[in-house]
């Protein structure tokens, strides 16, 4: 009996060791992260307990399950790519669900200590788009990028698959933009079909379009600033595969070293020559552009302070054209009779390989440091009439970049940063130019004057580059100031650009959910770093570009998923470099290098490049928005509008209708430095007003609809006034080219962008079908373009083979519809199949 009741009281006392050692006391807290300011809820966010050293990992809906040891004050530690956020908790002594906070809530009162270590970014000239949001918007082929064609402030760029190799952000060229992964440089947005992105859209958490004066530690840009913002946490295995008309796509991603990090990886490749080339709709010698991309991420949290990430992201393009000569060449039947024999081929590819390590030894300081290798590449060759050359140009750098972000006071915070880098350029070949980048017609079969010329180039060398910039964060109450510097140098020109802008913001909580009148401006440069400053083919004494940006505007919250956006500017381009025939120096080394044991030194070396262009632009723009409620199905959308004109300026000297004066070639040059008299123009990619429509709706588990309604104003155009009678031709088929001729007195009605055409506008429509398994989900999906058929237009068209005439030139169709054989018209489409495990 004893000996039962000793095993007993054992048996007793064993149970009890077992549960003080173990869970039983536990709390376990269901919790779900919301940042009430953006209004979303922080999906797939790594959560460290500081106190436990144990991680977890919110779900797609920002749900969690946190373990504690007992009741008591708890620091969470949400790790994000841009830093880490720490959030003070109480914890009770029983289960609970709750709702944590990430930011703070005006609206009730603070539970706890929040100490915000992500950085926050301007309200001013900013918009940002979610990936979810965008993922599947009709008219972008399922390219979250290209959402970036509905926002204010944004003109697509129409062409061949409806947009968007370059935008147009408030009236700068469509080259002026600047486009960062993760702050990581890329060449280009876009592949060459100008369907498909670089970027997978599986990588993307959001994107940010910078459109006025952008913050200091961006640069290079006198357009916008396109910020990509990659997935900052993976909390399972997981993987996505596409197939459609013309890419596959594939993306994996996995945690490694048991939360501590993750790796993922994607890829494309497209296959457009092989799809629609091979259907025998388009003309004969033209091959398709062929692409490829991939993106790797690594990201490992050695400590709560110490983490770093790798990157390397490439992509490469090419396409050709090789138009036969037949015996019998019929322009009416052949759409490059005329130019048969033409041979072009163009390629494009860049590498970003990154190595970053962030720092956070508190809730106050964080520091980053990235070493980064940027290599890209761009090639052509092409001989078509007096059109021949070829030419190789590379430009890649190594570099040191070094971001903080400083928590100085309470009503301070402090961003700086500084960079070196080291430029190793190459350019070879045979540079074509315009031999008159003031004619506005130049005919690729003149032979008597050639209106193109070959500029042999031979080009190697390096230099290194700097730049430092620094924002100061003031914040009173709801006032914030911050004002800003950026000082960039480049050693090969000695030339540099100090920068200032600043943005001043007052919020007034109490009108709806917030209203924020806010105002920014300043200056931002741009210096393409091509072969356009070397010593011996250009001008070494250019300029950075420069761009004055101001703007102003009301951001209305009214509720938790609406908002009304109103915002005005103006911007002011200067020293835009430009062909210059006029620009020289009187002594310099002779371009052909290989003279120089003949010749080695000439007179008056043309410097073929100056930053003589100006240019202007000014409008408005309208944003109403509706998200989705976090943890919802509810429908989302917006309406964007835009009305703005932008002008440019050559300041080249012209010869003008009229002018007999006999001058000398020395003389003009001199009277062109002086007295340039070239006029004000619209700028081709104006567009009066750019209206868009956005609608989605994930309606059940298996169902989501979307649609797209997109209006925009033709581009203006100069009138053809004539022809040049037919004076040359193809001289390997003998057909007549007719050159258009324009208007060259500044006084009358046709002279410049004058001429508007039909506006364009077209309504795209996506249906998504989910199958959801265990494992994961399969998305049919079918896209169709331009619903009601609508031949829209894109600026006009001279038909080369036939003279001047009524129905000569005419406005030229654009993207947006296929005909078949036998002529009938369909909608452009796209349908594939996308598998989530």
């Amino acid at each position: 009996m004893k000996s039962a009741k000793l095993k007993l009281n054992k048996l007793l006392f064993g149970i009890f060791l077992f549960c003080i050692g173990s869970p039983l006391f536990a709390v376990s807290i269901r919790a779900k992260l919301i940042n009430p300011k953006k209004e979303i809820a922080e999906k797939n966010l790594s959560v460290l307990i500081f106190e436990t050293k144990k991680f977890a990992q919110t779900d797609a809906e920002g749900n969690v399950t946190l373990e504690f040891p007992s009741s008591g004050e708890y620091t969470l530690r949400l790790l994000r790519d841009t830093g880490i956020q720490e959030i003070k908790i109480s914890v009770g002594s029983e289960d609970e669900s709750r709702t944590i906070y990430t930011e703070k809530k005006a609206s009730a009162p603070r539970t706890g200590i929040v100490v915000e270590g992500e950085r926050e970014k301007t309200v001013a000239s900013r918009t940002k788009v979610r990936y979810e949001e965008i993922k599947r918007m009709p008219g972008t082929f399922g390219e979250a990028l290209r959402a970036l064609e509905t926002l204010p402030g944004v003109i697509p760029n129409i062409g061949f698959g409806g947009g968007a190799n370059g935008i147009i952000v408030r009236g700068a060229n469509p080259n002026a933009n600047t486009y960062l992964y993760d702050d990581l440089p890329i060449l280009y947005p876009f592949h060459l079909d100008g369907l498909t992105s670089v970027i997978h859209n599986d990588l993307i958490k959001s994107i940010d379009l910078y459109s006025g004066a952008y913050p200091a530690n961006f640069n290079n840009a006198t357009g916008g600033i396109i910020e990509i913002e990659t997935v900052d946490s993976v909390q399972k295995t997981k993987g996505a595969f596409q197939v459609s008309l013309w890419n596959t796509t594939a993306y994996a991603a996995t945690p490694t070293s048991g939360g501590k990090g993750y790796l993922a990886i994607a890829g494309k490749l497209g296959y457009l020559d092989k799809s629609l080339g091979a259907t025998g709709l388009l003309p004969e010698g033209i091959r398709l552009p062929r692409y490829n991309d991939s993106q790797i991420k690594y990201v490992h949290n050695f400590t709560p302070e110490h983490q770093i990430a790798f990157y390397n992201l490439t992509a490469q393009d090419n396409f050709a054209i090789n138009v036969p000569n037949k015996p019998v060449n019929d322009p009416t039947s052949s759409a490059f009779a005329l130019l048969s024999g033409a041979k072009a081929s163009f390629g494009q590819s860049f590498r970003t390989t990154a190595l970053r390590y962030t720092w956070i030894p508190g809730d106050k300081f964080q520091n980053r440091i990235t070493l980064i290798n940027f290599d890209p590449i761009g090639e052509y060759n092409v001989g078509f009439g007096s059109i021949q050359g070829k030419q190789y140009q590379r430009g890649s750098y190594v570099g040191v970049r070094q971001d903080a972000y400083w928590t100085a006071t309470k009503f301070l915070k402090v961003d700086f940063g500084t960079e070196v880098r080291k430029f190793s350029f190459r350019d070879y070949g045979t540079e074509v130019a315009l031999r008159d980048p003031t004619n506005p017609s130049p005919n690729p079969y003149n032979s008597a004057n050639p209106d193109f010329v070959g500029r042999p180039i031979s080009i190697r060398g390096v230099s290194p580059y700097y730049n430092a910039y620094t924002t100061l964060h003031f914040k009173f109450g709801n006032f914030l100031f911050e004002p800003g510097a950026r000082y960039d140098y480049i050693q090969v020109t000695g030339n540099g650009a100090l920068t200032p802008r600043a943005t001043a913001s007052y919020t007034f909580p109490e009108i709806g959910k917030g209203m924020t009148v806010y105002g920014s401006g300043g200056d931002v440069s741009r210096f393409p770093l091509t072969t356009n400053f070397n010593a011996e083919t250009g001008n070494p004494d250019l300029r950075f570009e420069r761009a004055r940006k101001v703007s102003a505007g009301i951001d209305q919250k009214i509720d938790q998923v609406w908002q009304v956006k109103v915002e005005m500017f103006k911007n002011q381009f200067t020293d835009t470099i430009i062909d210059d025939p006029y620009a020289s120096t009187p002594v310099g080394l002779n371009p052909d290098k290989g003279q120089w044991l003949t010749q080695p030194i000439v007179a008056n070396r043309p410097l073929n490049y100056s930053n003589r262009a100006t240019g202007w632009s000014h409008g408005y723009e309208l944003l109403i928005r509706k998200n989705a409620r976090p943890g919802t199905r509810d429908w989302f959308g917006w309406i964007s509008y835009t009305w703005s004109q932008s002008f440019q300026n050559t300041n080249l000297y012209q010869i003008y209708e009229g002018d007999n004066s006999q001058i000398g070639g020395i003389e003009r040059k001199i009277l062109a430095a002086y007295f340039p008299n070239s006029k004000e123009q619209l700028a081709p990619w104006d567009r009066t007003h750019v209206a868009n429509l956005i609608y989605g709706w994930r309606m059940n588990e298996g169902f989501q609809i979307g649609g797209r309604w997109s209006y925009l104003t033709s581009i203006p155009s100069r009138p053809v006034v004539g022809d040049d009678g037919g004076k040359f031709s193809n001289p390997l088929n003998g057909l007549t080219y007719w050159n258009p001729q324009y208007s060259n007195n500044p006084y009358t009605s046709e002279y410049g962008n004058v001429k508007r055409g039909t506006d364009f506008h077209r309504l795209d429509i996506r249906f998504d079908i989910f199958e959801n398994y265990s494992w994961g989900y399969l998305n049919w999906y079918l896209e169709i373009v331009n619903v009601y058929m609508r031949k829209n237009k894109n600026g006009y068209d001279f038909d080369n083979s036939r003279p001047f005439s009524a129905t000569n030139p005419k406005e030229n169709d654009t993207f947006g519809t296929l005909e078949l054989p036998g002529g009938t018209v369909i909608p452009f489409f796209n349908v594939g199949m996308e598998v989530h495990f």
